[in-house]
């Protein structure tokens, strides 16, 4: 255990220390005896507990300047014939003391717990008792003693040097916390704070009331001192049972110096002080250390254990103090708020070894701290990360440099390499939702597969999941909210509209007309996409069978897209099955997209479903076709009835001769295995002729017509065929 106490003295400085203790002694033991009994004997004895501060605070090296101090003031001031050998079996009892002392760190680092009470107590009572003892029987050996009755005068000293003892040493270990509080008690502020501190003054003021008024009265109710002292300690901790302690000694020895007090008297009020003493420091001690253990559970809740540094709670609590509180200086007024994903500590753990990679978090995590005032930093667990800044002090190249520099670990030099993705706030934005913000930059960053930061608005991905699902729930419920809106699939060989496909809009009362891509990857992890699902298909087949009707178009087919869930969790071939019977439409005026990815999810449960579908006569289409696994038996196992090239080959196939000889075998493969093939992306008339030109048989795109409400798209129904035959070549021309 380090030794307590200061840094090491010089000379001049122990000597000056020394000879301030010899004159601080001697005045203490001047007042102390003021307070006498039958006997000369004083109800309390002060220099004991400053000599045990005095060895216990600077080391029992400091023993002379005891024994000194004992002897002089012996000589000078004792009512016996005290000389040096008792001064010296006194020093030897409180330097035994300040040994047993010291072994209680907690008075020396200001934080004393239980066990520093009790070994207080301990302490207090062996040099007392030894010292009292001791002398006594020096001085009955010598034939100096008190008289016959030297017995029960030591037990009287005995009990006036615990009394002073636990008066002044506490209240001294403690001094440079009389009027600030202890690491774990509870503070107050204003006139709260005020009105704690003053709650002490009911010790003395009961002390007062006991030996002013009750005493003389007859009345021996001294035990009410206790109820004052013990509820402060109880409320307040160890600092204030220590001011309490000390006020309530004082005041019962200047309440008790001029009364005539018999030897019986005297021993029963030293021994209620010692007891309220000890009591009330035992009872604080627990007070303070139950509080401390408290917030240091309180912290560890916030703190992440590998790094030290806040984890996700402590991070959101501080942002969300930051954002509560007044605009940034630099008078931007917002908060900027990053996710970071450390790229490579799965190779890191795997390479070297789970150590190396806990060794790696801690030197990145330390790195941060080192970042500028005004950054806060939490690890929000694996490798992931956070910080924020003020927006005026989120200087990136700040940010790069701290990042970017290796990592020195066991003679190895690791290169950080990083995802980040940050947000911008301003006001009126919670903390959680903010940092949800970032992680969904973060989820964007890594989607690219590289070491990517992604910067986001102050509104960009506002909503969260969980909000996104109670949303839907309630679009669902409402059937206002829903909508499809249909995009016309041509025939190229008449020119007319042959199939519309149904794509899904959510027209948010808060944010407006949202696209598929904005909601449906939410609905499919909360298992929403299948209810939505079910709903597009008995909107869909209505729609058509009102079209069918109104033109005359027995013929005119309706695409809908099916999600892997919906394919897979066996409620397909049902909601198929209720769509068309609700609307009385014919199977094979229905044609399910799938991508190959659904596919082969499950292609044993996939290839059963659609072979139940199939069955009543519904169409599948393979959509996006080229990007995936491209597989030709997945066409033949799936009986795919419409080949879906997908936009990639199309996006540039006018102006790319790769794209054409891809797109030209497509469709011969296509033909071959009797589907129809039908493009998708045409943005523009030359690639739809050329597609014609190449034998496709149908077209899907902007060039004519995008997705638009069931009102304006079925004006396409009763227009003139909307592909218009090719511009006559120059005479001439090739």
């Amino acid at each position: 255990m380090p030794e307590p106490g200061p840094r090491t003295a010089s000379p001049a400085e122990a000597a000056l220390r020394g000879l301030l203790f010899v004159l601080a002694f001697i005045a203490l033991q001047r007042f102390s005896l003021q307070f006498g009994g039958a006997g000369r004997v004083s109800l309390w004895y002060l220099p004991a507990g400053l000599i045990l501060a005095f060895l216990a605070r600077f080391g029992p090296g400091n023993a002379p300047w005891v024994f000194a101090a004992t002897a002089l003031a012996g000589a000078l001031q004792s009512p016996l014939p005290v000389n040096h050998a008792a001064a010296a079996v006194g020093t030897l009892a409180y330097t035994l003391g300040a040994v047993v002392l010291r072994r209680a760190p907690g008075w020396f680092t200001g934080i004393p717990r239980v066990r520093d009470g009790v070994t207080l107590t301990l302490a207090a009572l062996l040099a007392s008792g030894l010292a009292a003892y001791a002398t006594m029987l020096y001085l009955h050996a010598t034939g100096t003693a008190p008289g016959a009755q030297w017995l029960v005068v030591a037990l009287h000293w005995w009990v006036g040097d615990l009394v002073g003892i636990l008066t002044l040493t506490p209240s001294l270990l403690l001094s440079r916390h009389w009027f600030a509080r202890l690491p774990g008690e509870a503070a107050g502020r204003g006139a709260r704070g005020r009105l704690e501190r003053a709650k002490v003054l009911a010790v003395p003021l009961t002390a007062a009331l006991v030996f002013v008024v009750a005493l003389p009265l007859g009345l021996h109710v001294e035990f009410l001192c206790f109820l004052p002292l013990l509820w402060v300690a109880m409320r307040d901790g160890l600092v204030a049972a220590v001011r309490g302690t000390f006020l309530m000694n004082v005041s019962v020895a200047l309440l008790t110096w001029q009364s005539p007090l018999g030897t019986n008297d005297l021993l029963e009020i030293q021994l209620l002080i010692a007891t309220l003493s000890a009591t009330a420091i035992l009872l604080g001690a627990g007070v303070t250390e139950r509080q401390k253990d408290r917030d240091r559970l309180a912290e560890l809740a916030l703190t992440d254990a590998l790094t030290g540094l806040p984890n996700r709670h402590g991070f959101l609590q501080d942002v969300q103090g930051r954002l509560a509180g007044p605009p940034a200086r630099s008078g931007t007024g917002g908060l900027t708020l990053a996710a970071l994903d450390i790229s490579r500590l799965k190779w890191i753990n795997d390479a070297f070894g789970q150590a190396t990679g806990d060794q790696y978090l801690q030197a990145f995590g330390q790195r941060l701290t080192r970042l500028p005032s005004g950054w806060s930093v939490a690890r929000l667990g694996g490798g992931t990360f956070a910080l924020a800044a003020d927006a005026g002090r989120a200087d990136p190249a700040v940010l790069h440099d701290a990042l970017n520099a290796p990592v020195q670990l066991d003679g190895r030099e690791l290169t950080v390499a990083y995802r980040l993705g940050s947000v911008s706030a301003e006001g009126g934005v919670s903390a959680s939702r903010l940092l949800l913000r970032a992680e969904e930059a973060l989820d964007e960053a890594r989607r690219s597969g590289r070491d990517v930061i992604v910067a986001r608005g102050p509104h960009r991905g506002a909503y969260a999941a969980l909000e996104y699902e109670q949303d839907l729930r309630r679009a669902l419920e409402s059937g206002q909210e829903l909508h499809l809106h249909y995009q016309p699939q041509t025939d190229l060989a008449s020119g007319e509209v042959v199939a519309f496909e149904a794509l899904i809009r959510w027209q948010h009362p808060v944010r407006g007309l949202l696209s598929p891509a904005e909601f449906l990857p939410v609905a499919e992890r909360t298992g929403l996409i299948v209810p939505i699902g079910a709903w597009v298909l008995e909107e869909a087949c209505r729609q058509r069978q009102a079209w069918a009707a109104a033109f005359g178009r027995p013929d005119l087919r309706m695409a809908v897209n099916i999600s892997p869930s919906h394919l897979h969790t066996g409620t397909l071939l049902p909601d198929v099955t209720r769509a068309l019977e609700a609307c009385g439409m014919p199977g094979d005026c229905l044609e399910l997209e799938l991508t190959e990815g659904t596919l082969l999810l499950d292609p044993e449960r996939a290839a059963r479903v659609l072979s139940e579908v199939q069955a009543r006569g519904v169409r599948v289409a393979l959509d996006d076709f080229g990007t995936g696994y491209s597989s030709i038996r997945h066409l033949k196992d799936f009986r795919v009835s419409t080949l879906k090239i997908d936009r990639a080959f199309i996006r540039h196939l006018v102006t790319d001769e790769g794209d054409r000889r891809i797109v030209t075998g497509l469709v011969v493969l296509g033909h071959l295995l009797g589907m129809t093939v039908l493009a998708e992306g045409a943005e523009d008339l030359a690639t739809v002729h050329l597609l014609r030109g190449l034998g496709c048989d149908g077209v899907q795109g902007y060039a004519l017509g995008r997705p638009r409400p069931a009102a304006e798209a079925g004006k396409a129904l009763g227009n003139a065929p909307l592909v218009p035959s090719p511009p006559p070549r120059p005479a001439g021309g090739p």
